[in-house]
């Protein structure tokens, strides 16, 4: 009996693991001439992301071990330690939003860039499809 298998069954993330080799998928998907680059920026960015997450983790656990250690000394100082892990994670947050910000930024920036870089290409003109000519064409033709 012969299993059959859908993109959203194989790319489930249920079934994502490290021994998945999802750059096989995207570099057969993705065009040659910028294929690379697109491949580059997201599996860098993924690697990013991991290493985010690992560096949030123990983060997690060394504010776990603060808290403990603060609680056996007083409930002072065990109030102190939660005030600036709040006050800490407020500041992450707050830079993430900016950086969020920054680099939704810099695609805008980007898309305008190759947009101006396309109107020079074409001279200023703008691209309209064959049909769109033909139907013009046909109608100025039938008055």
């Amino acid at each position: 009996m012969v299993q059959l298998w859908c993109v959203t069954q194989i790319l489930h993330p249920s079934r994502l693991t490290s021994e998945l080799q999802i750059p096989q998928l995207w570099s057969s998907g993705l065009g040659t001439s910028r294929g690379n680059e697109v491949l580059t920026r997201r599996v860098a960015s993924i690697a990013e992301r991991e290493l985010e997450k690992e560096l949030e983790d123990i983060q997690k656990v060394e504010d776990r071990n603060a808290l403990a250690q603060a609680k056996l000394e007083s409930k002072e100082a065990y109030a102190a330690v939660k005030a600036r892990i709040q006050q800490e994670r407020a500041a992450a947050a707050e830079a993430k939003k900016v950086e969020k910000l920054r680099l939704e930024a810099e695609r805008k920036a980007e898309k305008a860039r190759v947009a101006a870089d396309s109107k020079v290409r074409r001279g200023g003109r703008k691209v309209r499809s064959p049909l769109v000519v033909t139907l013009r064409l046909l109608n100025n033709w039938c008055l």
